[in-house]
């Protein structure tokens, strides 16, 4: 994914002690001098009429063109806290110059008023990397989608109805793009029927592409000393949709519990299916995973999927403590790797998402006794994969244990499952977040899925001279200890059959994999034998092109699938993103990225 050349933090000037901020790059003030939140009060909630329309509608959705400084955002959370205590707030905001934390803080870290809403959003924004970040605040009761991107290309690639946008661009004679008919076309697209929208703008230029675009507009007073300001609808027939109350979710992994625990934090109440005794058996058992993201050296959709889902998964590791306090380092091993990470370095990423490995990086981790290349992640790390997977539901979740996915068929209530001990269960929504068993339903089985048995093998601390203080990776991967054990990792077994039992020989492939300079430094020299070494096996499922199966394959029977050795990155923020689907909500994924992980791609590319 190469890095967009546009994407840059906010130039700005301050004066603090006058509480204003401009936009160098626009030469155009972030708010207004006089009372920035009286008018953003004006121009955008009460111009929306959020009060009231928080207090009737539960569910409600905000987008807006020009994050800036997250103003309209913290008293738009505030007014919705106050007015609404059952519902969930979307907020959507697309900002090409975001700024950075402190110039933020500087601005509010002193507001009593709005305190500890800046605060969890603080402590939740992402890094200033290009792409679309989803951040769950309060619980998950509001939903905050940052996409960092140019206007334009951001809505053409994204699908969601608003309830209510915030058309916040610096001023039109400065930033017409931002005001083109082409922006506001999609605006209108993007528009529930019966939206609305308002803006502190009433140039005519913009009335007139609004209207253009299918807008219902009007002039109304302007915040104080302004004149006019505009406003407007979408005029149309609103849309009944499906609520669904029952969710039956087929499998207790990474992507089973991801699935749970968005439904969870939107309110509703899941029931989760599994063949072992308890969560977290197969290929999510493993005692520790690596993080880190697959950058491409061109912009693709796994390339842009990849980002979002680590920053998203790093950051749900690090809130439910179970990420330790490391690094991701990958060596430039193979060649071809190497070579890929020349090019990724010359595209000019930000440093805290990927940076070259240094000689005080060597010095720290080898005591300076290695002479690979490599990149370094210093907000990748690694997890307690196992611990991840069961911290992310509680006891307030049902689980169904013990017991098989037979077969499913259609009824008239949505689904009827058969389970292996005869039970059978009616569901409305009924989602596969399994992998083994996939082939034996007629629902799934034309999806041709590659099966690949991994394993990694376990080290105790013992055999080190030193630990290591990061995750290595190069053909496999090596991590720090987690309860004194080093797991390395893992084959990958293509057409064999299935074992429960570690191999011998996996275990000296892992042991073999592991570059000689990493292993004579900071393993002892004795020889160890691979037939005493402990691990653990599990079945992974991927597809021919090695992306995901997220989405729908008949009507409420929904799949996450194919998550390959990358569950513990992927699994979260497509498990977010599918949930956001069945409940027609903002999905925080753009449209190439959900066509490249539809699952019926796979049967049209065998069917062309």
């Amino acid at each position: 994914m190469k890095k967009p050349s546009y994407i840059s933090t906010g130039y700005f000037s301050t004066n603090f002690f006058e509480k204003t901020i401009r936009s160098k790059h626009y030469d155009d003030i972030y708010f207004s001098p006089e009372n920035g939140e009286a008018e953003s009060e004006y121009v955008f909630l009460k111009a929306n009429k959020l009060q009231e329309r928080f207090s009737k509608i539960p569910n409600f959705t905000i987008a807006e063109l020009g994050f800036g400084t997250g103003l309209n955002f913290l008293l738009t959370w505030k007014l919705f806290n106050n007015l609404n205590k059952e519902g969930y707030l979307d907020f959507i905001s697309i900002e090409g110059y975001p700024l950075k934390e402190n110039i933020l803080n500087k601005i509010y870290g002193n507001n009593l008023e709005l305190k500890n809403y800046w605060d969890e959003l603080r402590d939740a924004l992402p890094p200033l990397w290009p792409g679309v970040h989803r951040l769950n605040l309060q619980n998950g009761r509001v939903r905050l989608t940052l996409i960092y991107e140019e206007v334009l290309d951001a809505l053409k690639r994204h699908n969601f109805e608003a309830d209510a946008w915030f058309l916040d661009g610096f001023n039109p004679n400065k930033n017409s793009e931002m005001w083109s008919q082409d922006v506001m076309k999609e605006v209108f697209r993007l528009t529930k029927p019966s939206g609305t929208f308002s803006t502190f703008s009433s140039a005519g230029f913009v009335r007139r592409n609004l209207e253009r675009a299918g807008f219902e507009v009007h002039k109304i007073k302007g915040f104080r000393s302004k004149k006019e300001m505009s406003i407007g609808k979408k005029v149309s027939v609103k849309k009944t949709k499906n609520q669904f109350l029952k969710f039956l979710i087929i499998g207790g992994g990474i992507a089973g519990v991801s699935i749970a625990h968005s439904l969870n934090a939107r309110g509703y109440s899941p029931t989760i299916v599994d063949k072992y005794d308890k969560l977290a058996q197969g290929a999510s058992g493993n005692l520790a995973a690596v993080q880190y993201p697959r950058l491409t050296t061109v912009d693709t959709a796994a390339g842009r999927l990849s980002l979002a889902c680590y920053r998203y998964s790093r950051f749900q590791a690090k809130k439910l403590n179970v990420a330790l306090n490391d690094k991701s380092i990958i060596f430039g091993i193979p060649e071809r790797e190497e070579k890929k990470q020349k090019i990724i370095l010359s595209q000019g990423w930000s440093s805290d998402l990927v940076r070259e490995l240094n000689e005080d990086d060597k010095a720290e981790i080898f005591r300076g006794k290695i002479n690979l290349n490599g990149v370094v992640h210093d907000y990748g790390g690694t997890i307690k994969s196992s611990e991840f997977v069961n911290k992310l539901v509680d006891d307030s979740i049902e689980k169904i244990f013990g017991v098989e996915l037979i077969d499913i068929q259609k009824h008239i209530n949505g689904w009827k499952v058969k389970l292996s001990n005869n039970e059978e269960i009616i569901t409305e929504v009924l989602i596969l977040a399994c992998s083994e068993g996939l082939n034996n339903l007629s629902q799934t089985s034309v999806f041709n899925l590659q099966y690949t048995q991994g394993q990694v093998t376990h080290l105790d601390k013992s055999k080190f001279k030193d630990l290591p203080k990061s995750n290595l990776s190069f053909s496999g991967y090596l991590t720090p200890p987690i309860n004194d054990i080093i797991t390395i990792g893992a084959t990958f077994e293509k057409n064999s059959k299935k074992r429960n039992k570690v191999s011998v020989k996996a275990n000296e492939i892992n042991l073999s994999n592991i570059p000689e300079e990493i292993y004579n430094n900071i393993i002892i020299s004795e020889k160890i034998d691979a037939a005493k070494l402990d691990g653990r096996v599990s079945m992974r499922v991927s597809t021919y092109d090695r992306m995901p199966m997220m989405g729908s394959i008949d009507e409420n029977l929904f799949i996450l699938s194919a998550l390959g050795a990358r569950g513990m990155i992927m699994g979260p923020l497509l498990g977010d993103a599918l949930v956001s689907i069945i409940l027609n909500q903002p999905i925080g994924l753009d449209n190439e990225i959900l066509r490249a992980c539809d699952p019926n791609r796979i049967e049209r590319s065998f069917l062309v």
